[in-house]
């Protein structure tokens, strides 16, 4: 059970994650392409997240929470290099960036928890699925 709490806790930490980091990139986003390609890729974050949400609440957990402190480095260090440069090609690449951390985040708690519900490893393996998806889909806005 400790495992599988592990998993759903860093899905719903990496699930806000990029959430927030999206929802801080829109307002910079000037091609209706990649506005439409970000705007999509939240929905399906948004499902994964409901999801999470749904099994940690069945195992009498609270959702994870990126750590505070992290979670200002990462908003800080975005709000920075959009200062530096707000282009569609930047934000694609960032996005690129973070989808592939989150991809890595994800697959290793998942290796590390092998004993973890086949719930909790099917939604890490979804989280994983969309996190490529979006990632090679930012490529072409590069």
């Amino acid at each position: 059970m400790k495992e599988t709490i592990t998993l759903l806790k860093e899905c719903d930490s990496g699930c806000k994650t990029a959430l927030d980091s999206m929802e801080q990139v829109m307002k910079h986003v000037t091609s209706e392409g990649l506005r439409n390609e970000i705007i999509e890729c939240r929905k399906r974050h948004g499902g994964l997240e409901v999801r999470c949400r749904m099994l940690l609440d069945e195992a009498g957990e609270k959702e994870g929470n990126p750590p505070a402190f992290g979670s200002a480095m990462m908003r800080a260090g975005t709000g920075i290099r959009l200062a530096m440069d707000d282009g569609d090609d930047r934000i694609a690449e960032m996005m690129v960036d973070g989808a592939a951390m989150g991809m890595k985040s994800i697959a290793k708690v998942m290796n590390a928890c092998p004993r973890a519900s086949e719930q909790s490893r099917g939604l890490a393996a979804d989280l994983i699925r969309e996190e490529r998806r979006f990632h090679d889909s930012m490529l072409r806005f590069i």
